[in-house]
């Protein structure tokens, strides 16, 4: 079996691109979206059809029960293992989604993290919350580490309480850990291909405004309401967008058109941060919306390779 990783910005088009692919090479879908993995999120997370579910086999959607969260390592986990499973069934899977840092553990897998990572990571936070928090943390990497301390900076808060998290944890420098992680990483698996819908700000928008209607017509709101019922707003997938800013409506006296506006605009800049992020990656074969016949000369080229 071959791989495809079917990756872009979110309402780019990637999930009808993959479904078209997987039905005219014989293959299987595999969720990499984030929300996409978990029950009774469907409107906001823009789930496949079940028409288009049944026209194509599809993995690793809805796993994840109501209320409950699930870690990248954890999908990391279960991606493999689906692979694994359907490796003889199918000759190509299509992984496919927005969530970057997904495919990058799934294709070059994840740091260790250790047992004591989340109280450790609390204490961090609380040190770096202090008025001199910031810098003292920077002098301990500095002392420990001067090879990260060279490329973070004291105000990168993120960077430099993972750093010190890390350290603390596994007992040696950041560049120590990252060096053994690099020679501990295997290989992927599978053959893979990477493609990828490119659109630009301009274009992206009138689709994002197109579907962020559509799944106010759908019933958004209302799913919303019903999960709010059942859970707390702090389930990790109602911090979503799509999902929170329907939150903050139903808790506030904000319109339906200014709702519609918040998700477009928030949905904007998810997309930019997507569009970053995948950028990196030069490994990526960049297409225009909706070019399978382009898709297909790439996958072709590949399968018979």
């Amino acid at each position: 079996m071959k791989v495809v990783f079917v990756v872009g910005t979110t309402a780019s088009g990637k999930s009808d691109l993959a479904l078209r692919l997987a039905q005219k090479f014989s293959g299987a879908i595999i969720n990499c979206d984030s929300i996409q993995l978990y029950q009774n999120l469907d409107i906001g997370s823009a789930k496949p059809t079940q028409e288009e579910r049944a026209s194509v086999p599809h993995f690793l959607f809805d796993v994840v029960s109501e209320g409950q969260e699930i870690t990248a390592g954890q999908y990391v986990k279960l991606c493999e293992e689906t692979l694994k499973k359907i490796e003889k069934q199918f000759p190509v899977a299509f992984v496919v989604g927005g969530t970057g840092f997904y495919f990058q553990a799934l294709e070059k897998g994840m740091y260790p993290t250790g047992h004591a990572d989340e109280a450790m990571k609390q204490q961090v936070e609380e040190e770096l919350s202090t008025p001199d928090g910031a810098l003292q943390l920077y002098e301990e990497l500095k002392a420990k580490d001067p090879i990260a301390a060279q490329r973070i900076f004291p105000n990168d808060h993120y960077r430099l309480g993972r750093a010190i998290e890390l350290m603390r944890v596994h007992g040696k420098s950041l560049t120590e850990v990252q060096a053994q992680f690099e020679s501990e990483q295997r290989p992927f698996p599978y053959p893979l291909l990477k493609l990828g819908i490119k659109l630009s700000r301009e274009k992206l928008e009138p689709r994002v405004k197109l579907r962020t209607e559509q799944m106010l017509n759908q019933g958004l709101i209302e799913e919303v309401r019903e999960l709010l019922q059942r859970n707390e707003a702090k389930w990790a997938p109602l911090a979503s967008v799509g999902y929170r800013e329907t939150v903050e409506y139903l808790h506030s006296p904000m319109t339906r058109e200014e709702l519609h506006e918040k998700i477009v605009q928030d949905t904007l800049r998810l997309a930019k941060k997507q569009r970053t992020w995948f950028g990196r990656d030069e490994e990526i074969h960049w297409l225009e919306p909706g070019d399978v016949e382009g898709a297909s000369e790439l996958l072709t080229a590949f399968v018979l390779r």
